[in-house]
């Protein structure tokens, strides 16, 4: 049994992949053992084979269909042996260091913890991997701001110290925890096929007294662009993704009053907002940022009309619709 697991989910994101493996190839580490796992999701275009003989140490496995980040993070631990998980991002560069000190920090933390670290671009740009529970005042980024200015209530502010910062919850990108925590958190829940994962995770693992922590002191560089961002097809339907997560994070983690006016609020503030750059997205089609914006609103109104029928807020993506 290895002292760590990596499991990585890939989808056509082979460039960024290939820097990340390269990354772990070049750790040559005596203080830990450890393995990789890359689950992929059916990319179906031939790639992988090759990958397979660039890699040899590692463990690559074929999901059955493009199903979702959290159905290829459970796949992946369940193909795995480590007595800690590190769920990472192929679009990252790791070394040794962080690592070690993501592992030294989570065997220190009391059961259902969950540690990530800072990460940066390639350019050196700080990134923000953490965050706020959804709540009737961050449900978007225009009301995030109204509540900042006019309210003057911030919601970056969390308790931290020289080395940690204790936020609600961290981002997918970077995620430790023990097999432990995560057998008994049930793991990650499949029901979401993109985003908001991370944060149902958090949330049930701080319900359970778990701690979610971000190392100060340890740095993962993290440059985005990958499988998300391969045609304006797959940009739309990523960014409808966001939208339709929200949802199923709220469905599984907000109740009564507060559940039906964050989805009311959501509903009609994806409906009224985007029908003028839908609009103008079918008139000027052959504007990319435009042609996007019409595609992300024709297909939430399809996702309503959806859960209309179904009873229910999963994408018709997820693994269990």
């Amino acid at each position: 049994m290895a002292d760590l697991s990596i499991i990585i989910v890939n989808f056509r994101g082979w460039e960024r992949l290939s820097q990340c493996l390269d990354s772990l190839t070049e750790i040559e580490e005596n203080r830990f053992s450890f393995e990789v796992v890359i689950v992929d999701n059916c990319s179906n275009d031939g790639v992988i084979d090759r990958f397979r003989l660039l890699y040899p140490h590692f463990a690559f496995i074929v999901n059955v269909g493009n199903l979702g980040f959290a159905n290829g993070c459970n796949l992946g631990a369940k193909n795995s042996t480590g007595s800690h998980l590190l769920f990472l991002n192929p679009d990252t560069i790791i070394t040794a260091e962080a690592l070690f000190g993501l592992l030294s920090e989570v065997r220190k933390r009391k059961l259902f913890s969950i540690v990530s670290c800072r990460q940066v671009r390639e350019n050196g740009t700080e990134e923000r991997p953490y965050g706020r529970f959804l709540s009737p005042s961050n449900l978007t980024g225009w009301l995030r701001a109204f509540t900042k200015i006019v309210l003057r209530q911030r919601s970056d502010s969390f308790r931290q110290t020289d080395e940690f910062i204790f936020p609600n919850w961290i981002s997918g990108s970077v995620v430790m925890i023990s097999r432990e925590s995560f057998l008994k958190l049930g793991g990650w829940d499949d029901d979401f096929w993109m985003y908001f994962e991370d944060v149902d995770l958090c949330r049930r693992a701080a319900s359970k007294n778990g701690e979610i922590v971000l190392l100060k002191t340890v740095c993962v560089e993290h440059n985005h662009g990958g499988a998300s961002r391969i045609n304006r097809t797959v940009t739309a339907l990523t960014k409808t993704e966001v939208n339709i997560s929200r949802h199923v994070y709220i469905s599984k983690n907000e109740s009564g009053i507060k559940a039906f006016y964050m989805h009311l609020f959501l509903v009609l503030n994806n409906l009224l907002f985007g029908i003028v750059p839908a609009i103008v997205g079918v008139l000027f089609f052959f504007v990319k940022r435009l042609n996007v914006s019409s595609a992300i609103y024709f297909q939430l109104v399809g996702y309503y009309f959806s859960c209309i029928r179904q009873g229910k807020w999963m994408s018709k993506r997820s693994v269990n619709y």
